[in-house]
Order: C-alpha cells, then sequence, then structure tokens
C-alpha cells in the first residue's frame, strides 16, 4: 500500500509540473486547462502524499552494536571501568595486590614535576549505604593512597567507628567506595574521611620520584609524621545513613 501512494504521488506530481509548463499535454479537448491542472493534478498529489504519510511505518531507531561502538566512547568506558574496578576492590586485596596494582599502573614515560604538592578530596557522594569518595592529586600513576573513614565520637555516640581501605591513583585522580556496616550506632555523623600518601608504602619506582623519605612532597598538604614527609587531606561531612535499631531480644 505504501509503495502505491508512492508512485501515485510521483507520477502526479510529475504531470502537474508537465500541465504547469504545457497544459495540452496533460488536459485535452478543455478550454482553461491550466486551471484544470492545478484541480485535477494538484489535488491528486496532495492527496496521495498526505495518505503516504499516514500509511507509512515510522520509523525505526537501531542501535548500534558493541563493535559498532566507536573508539572515544570505548576510551572513557574503558577508563570508567578501570575507576570503578579499583573502586570495588578496595576492601579485598592485601598489600601484596596493591603493589602489583600499583606497578600495573605506573608508568615512568609520563613527566613528573620536580616536586608533588596536590592531595584533595574534592567530592563524597552517599548512595543509600554506599559512600562514594573521589579526589584528585598530581601524584603519580599507581600511587597508593590510604583513606580512613571515620564516625567521630559524640555524646549521644561515644563509640566510633573506623573503616580503611586504600585507592590507587589514577590520571591525576583516586575514587574509592565505602559501604556503611548495618550498626545503628553507624547511622549519624559527623563524620571524616582521611586521605594520606606515605612514601614507604610505595613501590620503589614512585619512592624514587617523592624521595623515599618524601623529600618531595611540599606545599600545605605536606606534613612530617615520624620523621617523614607525607601528603594528607582531612574532611569531615555530615550525613545519616537509614540503619534501624536491632529490635530488642
Amino acid at each position: 500500500m505504501v509503495y502505491f501512494f508512492l508512485i501515485l504521488t510521483m507520477i502526479s506530481l510529475v504531470l502537474f509540473i508537465i500541465g504547469l509548463i504545457n497544459p495540452s499535454l496533460v488536459i485535452f479537448h478543455f478550454k482553461k486547462r491550466r486551471f484544470l491542472v492545478i484541480l485535477i493534478y494538484g489535488t491528486l498529489t496532495l492527496v496521495s502524499l498526505i495518505i503516504l504519510i499516514i500509511t507509512s511505518p515510522p520509523p525505526q531507531t537501531i542501535l548500534p552494536s558493541n563493535d559498532e561502538v566507536p573508539p572515544v566512547a570505548n576510551e572513557i568506558s574503558d577508563q570508567n571501568t578501570n575507576e570503578n574496578r579499583i573502586g570495588r576492590q578496595s576492601n579485598q586485596l592485601s598489600t601484596l595486590d596493591w603493589l602489583r596494582e600499583s606497578e600495573k599502573y605506573f608508568s615512568s614515560k609520563e613527566a613528573q614535576p620536580e616536586q608533588y604538592v596536590s592531595l584533595s578530596i574534592s567530592l563524597v557522594t552517599r548512595f543509600d549505604q554506599l559512600v562514594e569518595i573521589t579526589g584528585e592529586t598530581d601524584l603519580p600513576n599507581g600511587s597508593i593512597l590510604e583513606i580512613l573513614f571515620r564516625q567521630l565520637s559524640t555524646p549521644k555516640c561515644p563509640n566510633q567507628f573506623d573503616l580503611q581501605t586504600n585507592a590507587i591513583v589514577l590520571k591525576n585522580s583516586f575514587q574509592t567506595t565505602f559501604s556503611a556496616p548495618e550498626s545503628y550506632q553507624f547511622s549519624q555523623g559527623p563524620f571524616q574521611i582521611r586521605v594520606s600518601f606515605y612514601p614507604e608504602n610505595q613501590i620503589p619506582a614512585i619512592q624514587n620520584l617523592v624521595g623515599k623519605n618524601g623529600e618531595k612532597l611540599k606545599g600545605k598538604k605536606s606534613k612530617d609524621e615520624n620523621q617523614k614527609r607525607i601528603l594528607e587531606d582531612i574532611k569531615e561531612v555530615s550525613f545519616e545513613f537509614e540503619i534501624k535499631p536491632s529490635p530488642n531480644r
């Protein structure tokens, strides 16, 4: 049906154009031939075009397959996957595993600054029982950061909870995720987030860049600890987790 009205529209349009130029070729034995061309072929063209539009099926959106995804999209997806994977591994890796992860992401080909001064927590986001922490730094790729998520003690909650993990620096940023324990005492803040870089916890290649005792760690975020120089940033946040108190037994 669609093809019929498509052909009819095309034929009517062609006859309409020819009739406007030379009406005698499409209208015979009548006067006012140009008027009849407009009336007959113009109307036929318009009606067939309207019916063609009505009977045409709606366009279908074709989603690209995995093989057709542009390279740029693949690179962005790979980068996000790497960052998310590092975050998920935070609570599962041993010290040796973290050193192996560090070697995987470290690259000696990248240009390095003369000193390292930047380490900051840029965003803390809560999703239900999860807390996602992201930040920025000028430390080398593969640097291991120690991240502490602490519930500060208050008169109502004198007990203090500590959650600790590590994160890997990747392209001047870091990311990790904490899962709140199923304890009602942990449901309310305030909370303190502490991100620290210790030279002694790094692979030898990174120690050579920052100094075994942190000699190249400078700026406001650097401080001395146990006769060594470290980088550290501290941020306090306040929010509540939806954790119901346990029923009395």
